[in-house]
């Protein structure tokens, strides 16, 4: 199910305005993240309404977001581990931060998890996904046996990292298993992913990449094939490994795993996202998603400045995970 919107606030508009003419510096790396997985500082505003703790599994270092005072965190049944985007090159945004703070307040009963994953280019996917693959089988067996259901978020980059690690999980089991056998096979594997604005296709081939870059305000297509070719090193950018639109998408379905998503009108990788989007829908993946028109990419993570469709989308990312 596709949930359209369509308005544009002033006030988005203004934001647009601004936006396109720092394009060049907003959301661009400022300095090479070093080799293998990175402390992170959590966010100050984050820190005074949420305790974090830091922990390492598998060599990655993960931050548990628990609002204050909560009592009883043996009682939570679910856990979002968020992947944040930045092209696979930047560290979590204080926006990410805040966003993660958000889903932990308003899901009284989740823990909230950002993952610090090694990041571009000196940790490219050949590198990087065997060691996400790893803490996936962890993470995901450790949920197991603490009767908790998992889901996989992230945006943009982040939300292709989401998508591609259950999807190479799910082929690898298959290839061990059977592909008779994944609707029961006995490994662990989320509930859903909720990818937020997530890059399908490290190609950039479609045309309506440059069709639309007239009206993207943050994105340029120069910049989206400078971070898929940061990431893929010498991997082809078609590999399924870090193209989940060429992945076995029907394995999903398979195994009963919902994908969710959020996609912009005013996004350059809006349409391949909409192509994978319809690809899940012919596999019989179900799941819904919010399409807004004239927004930018991650719209969502503005939603700490008070901006309207900002505050509307993370609500409605909200609201799912909490049917998930």
């Amino acid at each position: 199910m596709v949930h359209q919107r369509e308005k544009r606030s002033y006030y988005t508009a203004i934001i647009h305005f601004v936006v396109r003419r720092m394009r060049n510096h907003l959301g661009r790396p400022k300095s090479e993240q070093p080799q293998g997985c990175s402390k992170l500082t959590p966010h100050k505003i984050v820190r005074r309404t949420c305790e974090v703790s830091e922990r390492q599994v598998d060599g990655v270092y993960l931050y548990d977001l628990f609002p204050n005072h909560t009592k009883n965190r043996d009682s939570l049944t679910k856990h979002v581990y968020y992947f944040c985007g930045g092209g696979w090159q930047s560290p979590p945004s204080g926006q990410h931060w805040q966003l993660c703070a958000r889903f932990a307040h308003q899901m009284k009963d989740t823990s909230v998890t950002i993952v610090s994953y090694p990041l571009a280019p000196n940790n490219a996917a050949p590198e990087t996904i065997p060691i996400l693959l790893k803490l996936y089988r962890s993470l995901l067996r450790q949920a197991e046996e603490a009767g908790h259901k998992v889901i996989l978020a992230g945006d943009s980059s982040g939300g292709n990292v989401a998508l591609c690690l259950v999807l190479e999980a799910l082929r690898e089991d298959a290839e061990r298993l059977g592909y008779d056998k994944v609707s029961i096979m006995d490994t662990s594997h989320p509930a859903a992913i909720m990818a937020i604005c997530p890059s399908t296709d490290l190609t950039r081939s479609n045309p309506d990449i440059e069709r639309l870059k007239d009206d993207d305000p943050l994105l340029t297509p120069e910049f989206i094939k400078q971070t898929a070719a940061a990431w893929k090193g010498d991997w082809d950018a078609t590999d399924r490994r870090i193209s989940p639109i060429n992945a076995d998408i029907s394995l999903l379905a398979m195994r009963g795993i919902s994908v969710h998503g959020v996609t912009s009108g005013h996004d350059i990788l809006r349409p391949d996202a909409i192509m994978f989007r319809e690809r899940l829908e012919d596999a019989g993946v179900k799941g819904e998603w919010l399409d807004w028109d004239k927004q930018m990419h991650c719209f969502v993570l503005t939603w700490p400045y008070g901006v309207p469709e900002g505050r509307e989308g993370t609500g409605w990312i909200i609201d799912m995970m909490r049917k998930m």
